[in-house]
């Protein structure tokens, strides 16, 4: 009934000649972009920080409640909010309408005009009674539970890091313990200082002890990293082949991020590094402690689905939201978190979503780079890498004549030290 209405809508607006053939197309194309998730319909209108979602989809695996009581009790939204969530999720008008509104085709006062009065001389489309939730629906809800259960099951750092990160908590931290704590893991100790002396940190002279590291980068960068490099050991039960090409795709995303960074003069792009780095974790995730899940999710995509679909479909998400859902569970920093979260979401809902950090933008470019077709040639490589910039030029307000073709020789030229310190996480 919801689409009759739709369709019934639209040769109202057709019929009042309130909007062209083509711009019915761009609101429908756009429409079937939107994550219909509450959770994400919620922080595209700015309801609740991005991040928020996280917090309440823990309290729903948790309790076992409804998405929207518990963003309720959590006191993040308000029940008229989440009535009008439920249009937007469920009602294809209205997801038209704020469609219609984000390309900018129309305004809401305009829109919400029209819908009143196609509804007043429709009253039987106003009465559209709600359908029950369908077995599939709540196949899917009691899957998305059973996973973040199982996420938070698994989610403790190892040991070590646990406790160095827990020490860190407190600003006035004797620094000389926490570096007693990590040198008791010669492992994760290692793998920290590669990540400290990489290039992308360009510190002046090699760091050599952790606690030298720990004054060196200060508290918050170090309990990132200290997070990173755990991440790098915890996950180390997946295909050897798999984790190579993973660490590497990884390591070109995150140095993207940097050199993007860089170029447009934004601060800390030391983070936005980690940022690019850590952005696909929740791939790992499914690899490691979901297998069977993740092995149907590759049988999907090697029959054409898309591959964050087949993860919808499977797992009730997307690899995204396993990472950001993790993250937050660590408390990572915002940047971080909302980097995973959005790195496969459509560019025009994220540039019209209020409340999102620029490393999202970042990562979200960094990413759309290194997934061009590494069979192209040298020219159609370019031509792709300036459709690209052309694209993200307004989101991330960087110059016309912002030399990409640069950033991508600097990429490669510190790619190649960089897979020369990073040897041992093949």
């Amino acid at each position: 009934m919801s689409l009759a209405k739709l369709q019934r809508f639209i040769q109202y607006l057709r019929g009042q000649d309130v909007m062209k053939q083509e711009d019915v197309l761009r609101a429908v194309k756009q429409m079937s972009v939107f994550d219909r998730r509450l959770g994400h319909l919620g922080a595209f209108r700015g309801f609740i920080q991005p991040e928020d979602i996280n917090t309440i989809l823990l309290e729903q695996a948790r309790s076992g409640d409804r998405f929207g009581e518990c963003a309720v009790r959590l006191k993040l939204m308000n029940p008229q909010q989440i009535d009008m969530l439920i249009k937007l999720q469920k009602d294809d008008l209205f997801l038209f309408a704020q469609a219609a509104v984000t390309q900018k085709l129309t305004t809401t006062d305009k829109i919400v005009s029209h819908i009143r009065s196609f509804l007043g001389a429709n009253p039987d489309m106003a009465r559209e009674a709600e359908a029950p939730p369908s077995i599939e629906k709540i196949g899917i809800d009691r899957q998305v539970r059973s996973i973040l259960q199982g996420i938070e099951k698994i989610s403790p750092l190892p040991a070590t890091a646990q406790r160095a990160v827990s020490m860190l908590e407190d600003p006035d931290v004797d620094l000389d313990k926490v570096g007693g704590v990590l040198i008791l893991d010669p492992g994760l100790t290692a793998t920290l200082l590669r990540v400290v002396n990489s290039a992308f940190y360009g510190l002046r002279e090699k760091v050599t002890g952790v606690t030298k590291a720990l004054v060196v980068l200060g508290l918050k960068k170090i309990r990132q990293l200290i997070i990173a490099a755990a991440v790098m050991q915890k996950f180390q039960s997946i295909p050897p082949a798999f984790a190579q090409k993973f660490w590497e795709d990884s390591l070109r995303c995150a140095q993207w991020s940097k050199e993007l960074g860089e170029a447009l003069r934004m601060e800390e792009s030391d983070e936005l590094f980690v940022c690019g780095l850590l952005h696909n974790t929740g791939h790992l995730v499914t690899m490691q402690y979901f297998r069977p899940q993740q092995n149907e999710i590759d049988e999907m995509v090697r029959g054409g689905k898309r591959m964050v679909d087949a993860e919808k479909s499977v797992l009730g998400g997307s690899h995204a939201d396993v990472g950001g859902f993790l993250f937050n569970l660590w408390q990572m920093p915002k940047d971080t978190i909302q980097s995973a979260m959005f790195h496969h979401h459509d560019l025009q809902l994220l540039v019209n979503s209020p409340n999102l950090s620029p490393a999202v933008f970042v990562v979200h470019m960094a990413a759309d780079i290194c997934d061009l077709d590494p069979k192209l040639d040298a020219l159609g490589y370019m031509e792709e890498l300036e459709k690209i910039s052309k694209r993200y030029q307004a989101p991330l307000k960087f110059r016309p004549d912002m030399a990409v073709d640069r950033l991508a020789e600097q990429v490669d030229t510190h790619f190649g030290n960089l897979l020369t310190s990073f040897t041992e996480w093949k």
